[in-house]
């Protein structure tokens, strides 16, 4: 689990590429927990002038559905069009997506939703020059409606390549309105241009809608025309309040970190009976402050055991834990684990 700085509040939904999404119903597998999910394109084209489309080829229009079984499902289409004026003013356009998506179990603890999409979009003019204005764009993109029945921490990440845009969003059932102001309950991620994106935000219960996409566009008009494209790798990650981390660093074998205690926000910290032997000191840092420290008969005894330190951090913020053992031999390690906060 990769945890990020935190917060709480939902960014400005004011993508106009996603303006466009149509929410198509699409029957989803028994069983599932993720509902009326949609993986393919939405792309389109249209002139801003007077020229008219004359002609188009391909298009597959048909989405498919996913579910949060763990298996991938991937969508492509692809189609051209011809936009013309007055004689010999003629513009091609074509548009094509690739989008793969694959979710593990939503709902029930820990879960992640990945999907990569390609997104390409050309509008080019026949002549030098064109009276036409069309605008054209393509959209790879993967929908979904899920239920959350306790607090959870989302993790957005995005990365990707070319010079259109990755988005993901997710938003309340019943609130994509919140494309267009500031406020609701959700999160709203996007980067372009070869950059990458993270946020990390607590969803309380609810029903929330999922979008995951990739977004290209195009115009000709004038002396002006060419493509664009974008690959995005986007995730979301899930995690239960208090969540923790793997452990770090090369102390790893030496100590045991408990899980959070949400009650409190306490940490226990267990050594076994061979790391009291071996230690000489035990060090326990919180977030990078003095925390307990063991040594001499207070980590000893009057026999080597196993001991555990209950670590006091506060419930409402991230907390990273670190512990460094001294060995009696002189030789320094040490372990560190991070924790969600519980509010």
């Amino acid at each position: 689990m990769k945890i990020l700085s935190a917060r709480r509040a939902v960014a400005g939904l004011s993508l106009a590429a996603l303006a466009g999404v149509g929410l198509v119903s699409v029957p989803t597998p028994a069983h599932a927990a993720v509902e009326d999910t949609f993986v393919g394109s939405q792309s389109e084209a249209w002139d801003q002038a007077s020229c008219a489309q004359t002609g188009s080829t391909g298009g597959d229009d048909e989405p498919a559905s996913w579910a949060d079984n763990g298996v991938p499902v991937t969508k492509s289409t692809s189609s051209t069009e011809t936009w013309e004026g007055d004689e010999g003013d003629v513009v091609d356009v074509a548009m094509s997506s690739t989008t793969t998506i694959t979710s593990t179990p939503l709902g029930t603890g820990p879960a992640s939703i990945k999907a990569t999409s390609t997104a390409t979009a050309s509008a080019k003019s026949a002549a030098a020059t064109t009276d036409c204005d069309v605008f054209v764009r393509s959209t790879g993109l993967a929908r979904g409606l899920f239920t959350l029945t306790q607090p959870v921490w989302v993790t957005v990440d995005i990365s990707g390549q070319g010079n259109g845009t990755g988005a993901v969003l997710i938003v309340g059932d019943g609130d994509l309105g919140g494309l267009f102001w500031e406020g609701g309950a959700g999160v709203y991620v996007s980067t372009g241009k070869q950059g990458t994106a993270s946020s990390s935000t607590l969803l309380a219960p609810g029903t929330y809608q999922v979008l995951l996409g990739s977004f290209a566009s195009a115009r000709a008009h004038g002396t002006t025309e060419g493509s664009s494209t974008y690959t995005g790798n986007l995730s979301i990650d899930m995690q239960p309040l208090g969540a923790a981390s793997a452990v770090q660093g090369k102390g790893a074998s030496m100590v045991q970190f408990g899980e959070r205690d949400c009650a409190s926000g306490n940490v226990a910290v267990n050594l076994s009976k061979k790391t009291v032997k071996q230690a000489k000191r035990v060090a326990v840092r919180i977030n990078g402050a003095k925390g307990p420290v063991l040594k001499g008969k207070g980590l000893k005894g009057k026999k080597p055991k196993a001991r555990s330190i209950v670590v006091p951090t506060s419930a409402t913020g991230i907390v990273k834990v670190k512990v460094k053992v001294t060995l009696e031999n002189g030789r320094r390690m040490q372990a560190t684990r991070a924790y969600l906060p519980c509010k």
